[in-house]
């Protein structure tokens, strides 16, 4: 079965000392564990929500169907509930005449559970998540990041809580710790740039004629005086969806003087790519391309790849079985390691 990964670089996962970027203890796989260890002591399906989703804006209750690690290598199959804030799922006929069709109750949400799965992968060994994506589930990486971070909070052995308020978190430290030091719990990632793209516009910087950047901003309103409001205050009303993120892209004429340039320009953005969920990207155009863009995030880093499983029947993959599988086969599935990069 065909599934595609897409590679994120972990930055932070565990629990660090307050104003530092140190682990309180080595943490990263004693969370994923302990999270493991929980999961196995769930009654049922409905008792793995981490957190309670707030429906009424746009959030969905994420559950878990398997987890399985060894070794600092975790694979997690979650289960993405797909009903609206009244637990429904709606149906109606494909024979329906336009205008007249008759909405029904899909499932009965008291008993089942409508959704899809979702898979991920986490390489302690190798500072690596990568989602997974089949053609019979979804991929959502904030729904990973919300589930193990609703598990420190809510559930787990190392959320200490205020003296005169159990609901409050006040830190994080091991249980065997009881007068240690709190600290607070990480789990940032960062979108994976890639080397082999990299290598590439090193050695042509001097062909660069454009950098290209695509970030997220939140729309403002313009205020327009004199000639100029008389003549495009309504066309440019029009245009801009007030207090929503809006997607921009913005190309300047621009080529590196020399390698080291170009490598400066690649590091700024590294360091600021701390959050993989934004539309932020930087790319370039070269000289002979027709104008077209090369982004950092190169075109190896979301990788298909022929997996040699099988489900049975609607079942999604279990943990265990994907885990194995990753397992031999990392040789293919692990990205390139960036080499120590040196200008020509």
């Amino acid at each position: 079965m065909k599934g595609t990964l897409q590679y994120y670089d972990i930055d932070k996962l565990g629990i660090y000392k307050r104003g530092s970027d140190e682990q309180l203890f080595d943490s990263s796989e004693a969370v994923l564990d302990s999270l493991i260890g929980w999961f196995k002591q769930r009654p049922n399906l409905v008792n793995t929500s981490t957190r309670k989703a707030d429906k009424a804006v746009g959030q969905s209750n994420v559950y878990c169907y398997d987890i399985d690690g060894a070794n600092g290598e975790y694979v997690f199959v979650l289960w993405n509930e797909l009903t609206n804030a009244d637990d429904e799922i709606l149906t109606l006929s494909k024979d329906s005449k336009p205008g007249k069709a008759k909405v029904k109750s899909g499932v009965d949400s008291n008993t089942v559970i409508p959704g899809l799965p979702s898979y991920y992968w986490i390489s302690l060994n190798h500072d690596l998540l990568a989602t997974i994506h089949y053609d019979h589930a979804m991929t959502s990486l904030v729904a990973l990041r919300n589930y193990i971070t609703g598990y420190m909070q809510n559930y787990s052995e190392f959320a200490v809580t205020h003296k005169d308020n159990e609901d409050k978190v006040i830190g994080y430290r091991h249980p065997d710790d009881k007068d240690g030091d709190l600290g607070y719990f990480k789990l940032d990632l960062k979108r994976k740039t890639d080397e082999s793209t990299i290598e590439e516009l090193t050695q042509k910087h001097d062909k660069i004629t454009k950098i290209v950047r695509r970030t997220q901003k939140q729309a403002e309103d313009v205020e327009l005086v004199g000639w100029f409001h008389n003549l495009a205050s309504q066309a440019v009303g029009r245009g801009l969806p007030k207090a929503k993120e809006v997607h921009v892209e913005v190309e300047l004429d621009f080529t590196p003087a020399t390698a080291n340039d170009f490598l400066d320009i690649v590091t700024a953005y590294q360091k600021e790519i701390i959050d993989p969920d934004k539309y932020n990207n930087l790319g370039f155009v070269l000289k002979g391309e027709s104008g077209r863009k090369i982004f950092l995030d190169g075109k190896y880093l979301k990788t298909e790849h022929a997996f040699e499983i099988q489900r049975i029947g609607k079942n999604p993959f279990g943990a265990s079985e994907l885990l194995d599988y990753i397992g031999t086969k990392q040789v293919r599935l692990v990205p390139r390691k960036p080499n120590k990069r040196k200008a020509a």
